[in-house]
């Protein structure tokens, strides 16, 4: 599908031609700079042809074998108006256009464009009118001047039923009127006055006609370009809104996952129901945080809690959870053999020497750098144990890395007992 969405239907008046003839001008020469127009590797017209091709085949069909029967049946109305034609009328028709129309379906079934389709349906018309006049042309009936009449229907089955792009519709319509009025001329018992009269009909059957087919294809042409700037539209929405739900999931600080985040990861844990999974959580705080917005500000404490982050999450395997847990809290989610005791406090320790390795000055502390505090608590998540539990336990871990100085790693084991303390 293509995104392609050009104007080509705006008002237009200009003061020479006037409103009414300016603007069909207008729209006559943007209806066919619309469909020339590049669109990728193809063109509009080439596009907008693929769209409609189904719907329009099966059109093509049923329009073709209802005009069939309708002109096979006129040859009913050809022997009982015109007696005089009765074999040339069933030869004619029979022969001639009877093959072509069955040719015609038997195309329609082939691969290719539909536009070419369209084309020899509109040929196939033309044939016809041919037949026709070849039928009437040998009548000395007088009576054929009425029924010449007749022939301007196959100016409406060019343009209005038939319905092919416009420029076929131009093509077999000016082929039809040049060839209803060279006939008329041999007509048993025809005048000037007879021509003139008729074509005082015919002129504006063939105008208004071409008029009518000519909306047609531009609203549809138009509809389809509109229909194309809806999907674009509906694209850009849908990219847009993928992206607002991956910056919902994001601290706007850190750019690492956020408590939304971790969320939904426990939701997802919570939706495996009784299944058993290996988990590790670890909760990072940062040493003195206060002290160091109070000394520096918080400018300074924002660029501290980047570079903060930038370490611990390039302590962390790629497929680790890393979040901002809240202020200067951050959270590491691992899961199967990665969290493993001995593997979980080796990341720990890990993501504290990075941290002191980013040497981030913070005068009046022991270490004279920031440094981080570290609890870490796994399990069996499943049978009752949730993310919520084990994060509740390694905030407990982080409490006594505080109580004994900060600057360090401490683990606890899950248990279901609370815990009297709570760290912060």
């Amino acid at each position: 599908m293509i995104f392609f969405m050009p104007a080509p239907f705006e008002r237009h008046i200009d003061p020479v031609l006037g409103i009414a003839e300016a603007d069909f001008v207008y729209r006559l020469t943007s209806y066919y700079k619309a469909l020339s127009q590049r669109a990728g590797d193809l063109t509009v017209r080439d596009h907008y042809d693929n769209y409609r091709h189904d719907e329009r085949l099966r059109s093509l069909k049923l329009v073709t074998v209802w005009l069939a029967f309708f002109y096979f049946s006129y040859t009913l109305v050809d022997i009982y108006l015109l007696t005089d034609v009765t074999w040339r009328s069933i030869l004619l028709r029979g022969l001639l256009v009877g093959p072509t129309t069955v040719a015609l379906m038997l195309y329609y079934d082939r691969p290719g464009s539909i536009r070419l389709k369209e084309l020899a349906g509109t040929c196939q018309a033309c044939l016809g009118c041919v037949a026709w006049c070849l039928v009437i042309v040998g009548s000395s009936d007088p009576s054929v001047l009425d029924y010449f009449y007749a022939g301007l229907v196959f100016i409406l089955v060019l343009t209005i039923v038939f319905t092919p792009p416009f420029e076929y519709s131009v093509y077999g319509s000016l082929f039809v009127f040049a060839c209803l009025y060279s006939t008329v001329w041999f007509l048993e018992g025809v005048t000037t006055q007879y021509v003139i009269r008729n074509l005082s009909v015919g002129v504006p059957v063939l105008v208004l006609s071409l008029m009518a087919n000519y909306r047609f294809s531009s609203e549809s042409l138009r509809l389809y370009m509109e229909n194309l700037h809806v999907e674009r539209l509906r694209g850009e929405l849908t990219e847009r809104n993928v992206e607002l739900e991956r910056l919902s999931h994001l601290d706007p600080l850190t750019g690492l996952a956020n408590r939304r985040a971790l969320a939904r990861q426990e939701k997802k844990l919570a939706q495996r129901g009784a299944s058993l999974e290996k988990a590790t959580v670890i909760v990072v705080d940062v040493d003195h945080f206060k002290d160091y917005n109070d000394h520096y500000g918080h400018g300074e404490g924002d660029s501290a809690l980047r570079e903060v982050a930038d370490a611990i999450k390039s302590a962390c395997a790629p497929k680790d959870v890393v979040c901002r847990y809240g202020g200067e809290e951050f959270l590491v989610l691992r899961y199967g053999d990665a969290s493993e005791h001995d593997n979980a406090l080796a990341v720990a320790e890990h993501i504290r020497e990075r941290v002191a390795e980013r040497r981030i000055p913070h005068r009046g502390v022991p270490a004279d750098k920031v440094t981080v505090s570290v609890g870490v608590c796994s399990g069996m998540l499943g049978s009752g144990t949730t993310l919520k539990e084990l994060t509740r336990c390694a905030d407990q871990a982080l409490y006594d890395a505080k109580q004994q100085g900060r600057n360090r790693v401490c683990r606890r084991e899950y248990s279901t007992q609370p815990s009297p303390h709570h760290a912060h």
